[in-house]
């Protein structure tokens, strides 16, 4: 076995930049997507790396769903839940609001690639975490973030100080969960007042079977945010970049639109 998991690992140092590394432990099959070195089999002894070009009856494209990844996920913090996902003010929260203390540590809520690490308009000084499979996790409001650009985090790892900068009235983690860009309530995976995971995300393949899953049990009364947006008198890619909570490339994207293009009132815009 021992010679077996030698050769294994040597051959995907060969062929690193042309396939994933993917590793299988006696409980699931776990494939770093996008992760293109070997992986070191240090930590568990049962750990086995395998390729598809040397297994090919262990590679199962899109095994891996957005509920398996989720189900992983651990809380980003701890303490009490100061506002829902939800229309508030004549607006839509996108996210949980968690009373904190300034100077309190928030934690990666899953592995993941860091796509943002500044400030941000009303969300302040935010992280920004990729985490394969179309998901992303947002920390907001920080005092400071401990993460740069680029840089590939663990669960669990230190990735900001909490604070109240940006559009917060009081010290507090602002987090969210979006799947394709779209923000959907972190209490449909986080059972907040027992800090745990939800058992039903195991059983998911993305966050809107999720929610159809859930809202009837009362886990999350709100809708998801809605994807379109009508522009309005005095409306700019800006205002409505920070009104909707997302940015100015994204809406260009979605719209087809540049920077320094001419919105029309009535126009209806794709948001998420």
């Amino acid at each position: 076995m021992i010679k077996k998991t030698i050769f294994v690992c040597f051959y995907l140092l060969f062929l690193i930049n042309t396939v994933q590394a993917q590793y299988i432990n006696s409980d699931s099959l776990h494939v770093l997507e996008g992760y293109e070195h070997a992986v070191l089999l240090t930590a568990l002894d049962s750990f086995e790396v395998f390729s598809p070009e040397i297994l090919p009856e262990y590679f199962t494209p899109g095994l891996i769903t957005s509920g398996y990844i989720l189900s992983r996920f651990t809380l980003p913090a701890t303490g009490k839940v100061i506002s829902r996902f939800g229309p508030r003010s004549g607006r839509m929260h996108t996210g949980t609001d968690i009373k904190m203390v300034k100077g309190d540590t928030i934690y990666a809520a899953y592995d993941g690639q860091v796509t943002m690490s500044k400030y941000y308009h009303g969300y302040g000084n935010m992280v920004v975490l990729d985490h394969g499979n179309h998901l992303e996790t947002y920390y907001s409001h920080l005092t400071k973030c401990l993460v740069k650009n680029d840089k590939w985090v663990k669960i669990g790892e230190p990735v900001g100080l909490a604070g109240a900068t940006g559009r917060a009235t009081t010290t507090h983690l602002h987090f969210e969960i979006r799947e394709n860009e779209k923000p959907y309530d972190s209490e449909l995976v986080f059972d907040f007042e027992n800090g745990k995971t939800r058992e039903e995300v195991a059983n998911i393949n993305n966050l809107a079977a999720l929610h159809k899953e859930l809202k009837p049990k009362g886990y999350s009364v709100n809708q998801p945010v809605s994807q379109k947006y009508v522009v309005r008198a005095g409306d700019s890619l800006y205002k409505i970049a920070r009104y909707t909570k997302t940015t100015i490339n994204t809406l260009c994207k979605l719209n087809n639109l540049t920077e320094t293009s001419i919105l029309q009132i009535g126009q209806v815009l794709h948001v998420y």
